[in-house]
């Protein structure tokens, strides 16, 4: 093939520029087809060899290149919940490096590449929990709630979102707070983006992300501020508002642990008379189990009516308060209030984002989960921070960063005295409720389960009914799905159906238009395997009174 500059210049003109057409082509099928102007990408080399031996160049948004490394696929013991399930992380060319935003922030980011033969062409970004501080990709929990085999295909991309500690204390510096928020992983994505084209020769045709918790907030943020980011988002579980529980877990925290402050002063009682231990947990987890299990026509273990479940545990009393809050046989009259306002809306008057005052209740179920031990009530009674549950925990490092006082907390807290600090913190760190410009090219699918006593699945109930009504409910229901699974805490864990492949059902929706109206999850009991219906909210799994009840097809979605 002779070079476009080797053609007889003498050649009629028609003759010349067909030539050079023709000789054009050639070049570019050749590159293609990786001839010898153009090498082969580094995927084209067996995974160990092309891991080693690459380097990133030209990377955008002034990242840097550290390193790569190969991870061959192990099992892992996953330990953070202490649930013990074994977890595989997947095989990959791990690459890594940083982006230094500020003096305050650096953004620690992870690529993980598969072999070139098992790339599916896409990419997606893993949101992480809590406040961060570590890569979701290298973490066995984050990577547990993806549940999809089909998830080790993509390119997987996360960030530590600009920070290199799990607590709030690095949030007093504004360039730090705007990566944890939104803007760590949008680099990260435009970061593992190139490296992707750049490692395989090819760009990717699709870009999705997954989150569960303070992930599933990053999912739902990236969709508002950054709406042609992803194709697709997957929220589980998304940890919205975080500043309105905050704000409004100061009266439950002061009531288990402020020594029977608000209004139960008896200092006749033992100091932990209102606190739920591991046992009461269990002793009330099977009271209620039991006088709500068939409110949704099958008596199963799990409460899948939630609504219809009103008990008070009032036949669970102690006799005598002072010796029952050391018995777990019984609740104290402070215990059976603890529950109370664990199943009550919080209304401390203060506006923040999206015009959202107070925060809505936990749903039922969650004492059967071990989320009430690590969420709301802790492992064990005393002064320690960490023995404490995590809704004492979180809002009170956010308190001390926000006071500057390494004494603050939760229980001494008046966050009407701070009004508008808290209200900048909400809205910087939430999405708003505007998802027009995402809902027209891309799809969100949200889902919760309704025994979650970390984070309130009426909170983001509330909030995608204004999206609703921001986007118009025709809009809004060609863009988004919202399901749920009914006994299934935060960590997935709990008697309900808790595993399901939402990234393919996902990915069926943008790549296929497959709605994901017929989804199903599935649970182990001690009688089996069995399947439940992912039913849209408010609507719940009702036994349809006759058929196979480990099948999902023996139930329908009700909302009585």
């Amino acid at each position: 093939m002779k070079h476009p500059s080797s053609i007889n210049p003498a050649l009629p003109q028609g003759v010349r520029a067909r030539a050079l057409t023709g000789s054009l082509l050639g070049t570019l099928l050749l590159a293609a087809c990786g001839g010898s102007d153009t090498p082969p990408p580094p995927s084209s080399r067996p995974l160990a060899q092309s891991c080693a031996a690459y380097v990133p160049s030209n990377l955008p948004v002034n990242a840097t290149f550290l390193r790569t490394e190969l991870r061959e696929t192990q099992t892992v013991t996953e330990t953070h919940y202490a649930t013990g399930e074994p977890i595989t992380m997947p095989r990959a060319c791990i690459v890594r490096g940083t982006i230094a935003s500020g003096p305050g922030s650096t953004i620690h980011w992870a690529v993980e590449l598969p072999e070139g033969a098992d790339w599916n062409g896409k990419t997606m970004t893993l949101g992480g929990g809590g406040f961060d501080g570590f890569m979701p990709t290298d973490d066995p929990w984050h990577v547990k709630y993806v549940q999809s085999d089909a998830a080790l295909s993509f390119v997987r991309i996360s960030s530590d979102s600009g920070h290199q500690t799990e607590d709030f204390a690095w949030a007093t510096d504004p360039v730090a707070l705007q990566n944890h928020a939104d803007e760590a992983n949008h680099l990260a994505l435009q970061v593992g983006t190139h490296i992707a084209t750049q490692f395989y020769g090819k760009a990717p045709t699709r870009r999705y992300m997954v989150g569960h918790s303070n992930g599933g907030r990053s999912g739902l943020i990236a969709a508002d501020r950054y709406p042609n980011d992803y194709d697709g988002v997957l929220a589980m579980a998304p940890a919205i508002s975080q500043q309105a529980h905050q704000v409004n877990m100061g009266g439950f925290n002061r009531w288990i642990y402020g020594r029977h402050a608000d209004g139960n002063p008896d200092t006749s009682l033992p100091a932990q008379a209102n606190w739920i231990s591991p046992g009461k947990s269990a002793l009330y987890a099977a009271a209620e189990i039991a006088a709500c299990d068939a409110l949704d026509g099958l008596t199963d273990g799990i409460i899948g009516n939630v609504e219809a479940c009103t008990y008070v545990p009032t036949d669970l009393q102690c006799a005598d308060d002072v010796a029952g809050a050391q018995d777990d046989s019984c609740l104290t009259t402070g215990q059976i209030e603890a529950i109370r306002l664990n199943y009550a809306d919080k209304t401390v008057p203060l506006t923040l984002a999206n015009g959202m005052t107070g925060y809505e209740r936990y749903g039922r179920g969650g004492a059967a989960t071990g989320d009430w031990q690590v969420y709301a009530f802790g492992f064990e009674y005393d002064g320690g921070f960490l023995s404490k549950g995590f809704s004492y925990i979180a809002p009170t490092s956010v308190i001390q960063a926000l006071t500057g006082s390494e004494s603050a907390d939760s229980m001494n807290h008046d966050p009407l005295g701070m009004a508008t600090q808290w209200q900048a913190l909400a809205n910087t760190m939430e999405p708003s409720t505007d998802l027009v410009n995402f809902g027209q090219r891309s799809k969100l699918l949200v889902w919760y389960g309704m025994a979650d006593t970390c984070v309130s699945v009426y909170r983001t109930a509330a909030y995608l009914d204004q999206v609703r009504q921001t986007s118009g409910s025709a809009a809004f229901d060609r863009f988004a799905r919202f399901v749920t699974s009914p006994g299934v805490g935060h960590d997935l864990t709990g008697p309900g159906a808790a595993k399901a492949d939402l990234i393919t059902a996902l990915v069926d929706w943008v790549e296929k238009d497959v709605a994901p109206d017929q989804l199903v999850a599935t649970g182990s009991s001690d009688a089996g395997t069995f399947e439940r219906p992912l039913c849209p909210f408010p609507s719940f799994p009702k036994y349809t009174g006759s058929g196979d009840t480990s099948k999902a097809t023996s139930f329908t979605c009700s909302v009585s």
